[in-house]
């Protein structure tokens, strides 16, 4: 009776160390951190993420990003997963909604970071070209053949040009370009409510940046709306580095229909375009057509 007693003993002691061996060797999965800084841009149903990337991407058991996509109008959800790097983009979204974005990093065997990065952003309709199929092209008030005006959205649904006279442009006109003088200088985007024929109020941020593509650089906020103080904005007719990204906002009664322009550059590196009295500045249009939604929830 001893000896079994003796052997049932070591038995056990041999599963213990079994087991405690089995513990210490078997496989583990550390955790891994979120990434930082969550930035975006608004596309055209789609939205630009970048961040800086999780300091866990240099462990072996990491695998990448959970972008977890909420809509707020609807409290539905969707899951990505994007790669190791610096942003992802959402795409087959609707233009004006609201999403909630929040990005968490992920281990290989699917455990999930337990802090995140959080953003929330509104894609926008996206214009380069007017109702002719033509880059959206707007003259100085100097141009007497030419002179014109733009309506960023019309009922169609598309970027106009239109003549900077009469009733067309006071009920539709969302801005037009001004000059000073017929052969040199600045021109001006400038609040149809200026032009001697007033017609409605744009106000423009005091936030602007240099750029050449809507898309190359995200924040974490649109700019405040107490930023939005401005009736015109000057454009250097100097060759410039790049491009210029202008931020506005149409007053339509109580509502705010926001907006961001590109100033594109000709191959000169000049965002003032053509000659004489005839020049002229090409634009591209991030338009946000859902009333008092601005690129980003403040």
């Amino acid at each position: 009776m001893k000896q079994i007693i003796t052997s049932l003993l070591v038995l056990t002691l041999l599963i213990g160390f079994s087991a405690c061996d089995e513990e210490s060797t078997g496989p583990v999965d550390p955790d891994v951190l979120a990434p930082t800084s969550l930035r975006a841009s608004s596309a055209d149903q789609a939205l630009n993420l970048t961040w800086t990337p999780s300091t866990s991407e240099s462990q072996e058991n990491f695998d990448g990003y959970q972008v977890r996509v909420l809509n707020k109008s609807t409290n539905q959800f969707f899951i990505e997963t994007a790669p190791k790097g610096t942003g992802y983009k959402v795409s087959n979204l609707d233009n004006g909604t609201l999403y909630v974005i929040t990005v968490r990093a992920v281990t290989k065997n699917g455990k999930e970071s337990g802090d995140f990065a959080q953003i929330e952003w509104a894609p926008a309709i996206r214009r380069s070209v007017d109702v002719a199929g033509q880059p959206i092209r707007v003259y100085a008030t100097t141009s007497t053949t030419f002179n014109s005006a733009v309506d960023l959205f019309n009922p169609d649904g598309k970027a106009e040009v239109i003549p900077q006279s009469g009733a067309e442009f006071r009920d539709r006109g969302d801005l037009f370009v001004y000059a000073d003088s017929p052969t040199s200088g600045a021109l001006v985007l400038r609040t149809p409510s200026a032009a001697n024929n007033k017609g409605m109020e744009t106000q423009f941020s005091t936030v602007d940046y240099d750029a050449d593509d809507l898309d190359a650089q995200t924040q974490t906020t649109a700019p405040l709306t107490s930023t939005y103080t401005r009736n015109d904005v000057s454009i250097t007719a100097a060759a410039t580095q790049k491009g210029k990204v202008v931020y506005g906002r149409l007053k339509r009664g109580t509502d705010n229909i926001y907006f961001r322009l590109l100033i594109t550059r000709d191959p000169s590196g000049r965002m003032v375009r053509g000659s004489g009295a005839d020049r002229y500045l090409e634009m591209v249009v991030s338009y946000q057509h859902i009333p008092n939604v601005p690129f980003a929830k403040q």
